[in-house]
């Protein structure tokens, strides 16, 4: 009896279909890359990279590069399915680059397509581009890298390194749609060698470009948001007398840093946010050094306490001139301040809240011949 039913599901196997929406790769044109330019007359260009395996003789992939200018992104795409051979498919899409004026004016238009798209790769990274986007993947490759591939790279790399965000289209999908929170994406620029380089992020409103900050005041965010999950390097002046030498300096190590906010409500209704905690860090390089003196290493951390006060401080002013609620105020307010939330017209009551950043660094390690 057993043999019998094992033949008779073996034998129906044989009649079941297979998966509806498959793609064969034979059939596809796999694209890489995708940007978006703003043209003339508030239409939209679109560049991709197509990826061609190699065949025959050939051993190294090379990229293709194509651009349209069309009135969505919908339709770029498919007036670049119309002009090339076989099917286009973007669930292996890497890098999506958005350019300057396209930033500018409002991203969102431009990427309802891949969130009702099935097929479409979500953990794509982006990226906003100083300039126009098309550039960067006309560079087709970087030494021995195809472009899209090293765009990738540059922001992964940087995302290890503890500089920029952890950012890709799924992950930026519902703070779009959030009222309260806003988001920061990182920011390339084509540098003069034909190369790029990640340069900070980019601020934003809603789903527009409104300011941006530095590689290291990118640091010092990641810091506040407590997404730094091995360690942050900074290099900091502490002591301005020494003029420009390196003897003003001293770079540290911040080891998982992790920061308390405690946002409060004034009686009159004013919003007062603290950020404070005690960073652990070791000494990376101190050039003007006599740490073993008696109190030096006690000094040494109110200076850098200090120091990085400040500084997180005119970062914090730099986010909220740029009307950009990264930091999730907005959102903490309606979580755990309802009524208060409601009466709040956060266009322009988030421009008074008042930062408070007071942190404090405690060297752990000063090297291993100290």
């Amino acid at each position: 009896m057993k043999r019998i039913m094992l033949l008779l599901v073996s034998v129906s196997l044989l009649f079941l279909p297979g998966c509806w929406d498959r793609s064969s790769l034979r059939d596809a044109r796999l694209i890489y890359g995708v940007a978006f330019d703003q043209a003339p007359q508030g239409k939209v260009k679109a560049t991709i990279v197509i990826r061609n395996m190699p065949s025959g003789d050939r051993k190294n992939p090379s990229n293709e590069v194509h651009s349209v200018i069309g009135n969505t992104a919908r339709q770029t795409r498919d007036l670049l399915d119309s002009s090339i051979s076989e099917k286009l498919e973007t669930y292996k899409v890497r890098a999506l680059l958005l350019g300057e004026g396209i930033a500018k004016k409002g991203i969102f238009p431009h990427l309802d397509v891949f969130y009702r798209d099935p097929r479409a790769s979500l953990n794509s990274r982006i990226a906003i581009v100083d300039g126009e986007a098309s550039e960067v993947f006309y560079l087709r490759r970087v030494g021995d890298t195809l472009i899209a591939e090293h765009v990738d790279e540059v922001l992964e790399s940087e995302e290890e390194a503890g500089v920029l965000p952890r950012t890709n289209v799924q992950s930026i999908c519902p703070l779009l749609l959030e009222p309260g929170q806003d988001f920061l994406i990182p920011l390339l620029r084509k540098t003069g060698n034909g190369e790029v380089a990640a340069v900070g992020t980019a601020l934003f409103h809603g789903d527009k470009w409104t300011g941006e900050l530095n590689r290291r005041e990118s640091v010092l965010y990641l810091i506040l948001i407590n997404e730094i999950k091995k360690k942050a390097q900074l290099t900091i002046k502490i002591h301005p007398q020494h003029g420009e030498t390196p003897l003003s300096y001293i770079t540290i190590d911040m080891l998982k840093p992790r920061l308390k906010r405690e946002v409060k409500i004034s009686p009159s209704g004013g919003i007062d946010v603290f950020y404070s905690g005690t960073i652990y860090a070791k000494v990376a390089e101190f050039p003007e050094d006599h740490l073993a003196e008696s109190g030096r290493l006690e000094q040494l951390n109110r200076e850098l306490s200090r120091a990085l006060s400040l500084e997180v401080k005119r970062v914090l002013d730099k986010i909220q001139r740029a009307n950009c609620d990264a930091l999730s105020i907005g959102r903490h307010l309606a979580a755990y301040h309802p009524e208060f939330w409601k009466k709040q017209d956060w266009e322009k009551d988030y421009a008074k809240v008042r930062f408070h950043p007071q942190l404090k660094i405690k060297i752990l390690e000063t090297g291993i011949i100290y």
